[in-house]
């Protein structure tokens, strides 16, 4: 399943997701977010949450660039358009029933789907860049 990932895109799409939830967690919706958010049912230790975050990161990376791999998506366009379709069929409506079942704001809700909206574009746009090298028979 992981043959033929590009581990070095994997890796650039990893810093440059954790770089943008910095920013989007931090000074452009930190403060709306987390009041939004109220208090955790689970309180984590900050170290842990973001560790797991960054684990979880990595497997969206190589899912994606697994998916793409089975649709044959090789180009910037392709790979973009196949990861914005990733996002709305599976991220978009899961973070939907997040906010029909689970009583999360919709500002909250809207907050984390246009965090992972950007991720996905993001990592579709270094995978298109990046395409894994043909194996040679």
């Amino acid at each position: 399943m992981l043959k033929g990932v590009n581990w070095i895109a994997v890796a650039i799409a990893f810093v440059a997701l954790e770089a943008l939830g910095f920013v989007w967690y931090g000074p452009l919706f930190g403060a709306k977010w987390m009041a939004e958010m109220g208090s955790p049912q689970d309180p984590k230790s900050p170290q842990v949450a973001l560790g797991l975050g960054a684990v979880i990161t990595v497997v969206i990376v190589l899912g994606l660039s697994w998916l793409l791999r089975r649709l044959g998506a090789a180009s910037l366009r392709t790979c973009v358009m196949g990861a914005l379709a990733a996002w709305f069929f599976f991220n978009f409506t899961t973070m939907a029933i997040d906010y029909l079942y689970v009583g999360h704001t919709g500002a909250f809700v809207a907050i984390n789907m246009g965090y992972q909206l950007v991720s996905y574009l993001i990592a579709g746009a270094v995978l298109g860049l990046m395409p894994p090298k043909a194996a040679v028979p």
